[in-house]
């Protein structure tokens, strides 16, 4: 575990040296959390929807958006580059494990996870103002954005193993992205049963909805079912990640890298 560790340490310092991406990408988020402000503004003018009010849904969207730009489509492209030009077979030849190794690269994503974290909380205070929370709440909160990163990156390496069996998957990121956006933006109560049925079987929603209910309408029994859950879908995406793995690292050593 200690190469895997020099590895993450190695890649965060990489990270921190590119401190402009976390600047626009900060302009960005603001934007975003500005523009459905405004919406949700005109649209409530202080009624609520659903049992939403209007600061429920803004703290909603922002703690969507909080982990929808903590990773990004370079996650994947990342993977799916070193496959398809030939750099995983020089990686294969050292004694280290792709999917460990892809793992402790990726999860230099903890900056980011931290930046977006104090940048939400001032944004939400700023456009939506204070929400009551409870210590519990809070903990609950923590321990659901965590499993949403995990699962998060799980998902996105499984996109990029996919470059083992397919010559392109650029398609797969554009679907996942604009499931969890449609997700982030409205609450999943939103929508018809049948599309909240979809929602339900799908990873991807345990990606943004969780923290965001958990934040704004917490109960302690959903916020076990919904935990419980994403602990599941972290489970199933890492089984299917190790599968991939051996998969493509043997199809690699059949045709000789």
């Amino acid at each position: 575990m200690r190469k895997y560790w020099v590895i993450f340490c190695f890649h965060l310092k990489a990270k921190l040296n590119f401190k402009v991406d976390f600047i626009f990408s900060l302009f960005s988020f603001t934007i975003h959390i500005f523009i459905f402000n405004e919406l949700w503004d005109f649209i409530l003018q202080d009624k609520q929807v659903l049992d939403y009010s209007r600061k429920e849904l803004i703290w909603y969207i922002i703690m969507g958006e909080c982990i929808l730009y903590i990773l990004n489509r370079k996650t994947c492209s990342q993977i799916s580059d070193m496959i398809k030009n030939g750099d995983v077979a020089n990686l294969l030849s050292k004694p280290v494990y792709f999917l460990q190794y892809t793992i402790a690269e990726q999860s230099t994503c903890i900056i980011n996870l931290i930046v977006n974290i104090i940048s939400s909380i001032i944004l939400g205070i700023l456009m939506a103002g204070v929400i009551p929370v409870s210590v519990l709440q809070i903990i609950f909160v923590g321990i659901s954005m965590i499993l949403s990163v995990i699962l998060f990156l799980f998902v996105l390496i499984l996109i990029g193993f996919l470059a083992f069996f397919t010559e392109e998957n650029h398609a797969y990121y554009l679907v996942i992205s604009k499931a969890m956006l449609l997700l982030v933006l409205t609450p999943l109560e939103f929508f018809p049963k049948l599309v909240q049925f979809f929602f339900k079987i799908l990873p991807t929603t345990y990606i943004v909805y969780p923290p965001s209910k958990i934040l704004v309408h917490f109960q302690l029994k959903e916020a076990c079912y919904l935990i419980g859950l994403q602990l599941l879908f972290c489970l199933l995406m890492l089984f299917i990640n190790i599968i991939l793995n051996e998969k493509g690292v043997k199809k690699i050593n059949v045709n000789g890298g």
